[in-house]
């Protein structure tokens, strides 16, 4: 027959108050765990994140806990600002298309070939609002540039022939604009 050997363990004794070895004892059985094991645990725990018992390590706890609030906070921030930027415009525009394609299948007859054309109308109701503000940021980024290529016109009144108009622009300023021009 086999026997079950047990583990042996070396112990060493150590003074402490009874009433704090009674707390101790207590919070122990919490855990479920030997109180050499919570003890260990605990000493892992303050020396991984450099407490000392003996100082007012309060603060720097708290600070942590609301640095790692703050980066929380930020990731939600981005998560939000995907969600109202892309996918509901993409969910928006998704839905339309199913939509119209359900309003097809319920008039339609085997025999038809080509899709009815939407309205103008029905276009400009499922503009999604990032897109037309973008839209007016950039015609008001080229408004401003005609604007300011029309301050470099001038107009030239020869003494002989007709007047004419000339765009005083450095060359740098005319590939600037030109490049600016073609990138679409």
């Amino acid at each position: 027959m086999k026997e079950k050997q047990k583990k042996s363990y070396e112990y060493s004794a150590i003074s402490i108050k009874t009433d704090v070895a009674v707390r101790f004892r207590r919070y122990s059985k919490q855990f479920t765990k030997s109180n050499s094991e919570v003890l260990h645990r605990m000493l892992f725990f303050l020396q991984l994140n450099d407490l000392n018992p003996f100082d007012s390590n309060i603060k720097k706890i708290v600070s942590g806990i609301q640095k790692n609030r703050k980066q929380i906070e930020y990731l939600i921030s981005i998560l939000k600002d995907i969600e109202i930027k892309q996918t509901r415009p993409t969910y928006e525009m998704v839905k339309i298309l199913f939509e119209a394609h359900s309003k097809i299948k319920e008039g339609s007859k085997k025999e038809i070939l080509f899709l009815p054309q939407p309205e103008l109308e029905e276009l400009e109701e499922t503009i999604p609002k990032v897109y037309h503000e973008r839209l007016r940021q950039e015609f008001s980024e080229y408004k401003w540039d005609c604007i300011r290529l029309l301050e470099k016109v001038i107009v030239v009144k020869p003494k002989f022939g007709k007047p004419h108009l000339k765009v005083e622009l450095s060359q740098g300023e005319y590939e600037k604009l030109r490049r600016e021009l073609n990138k679409d």
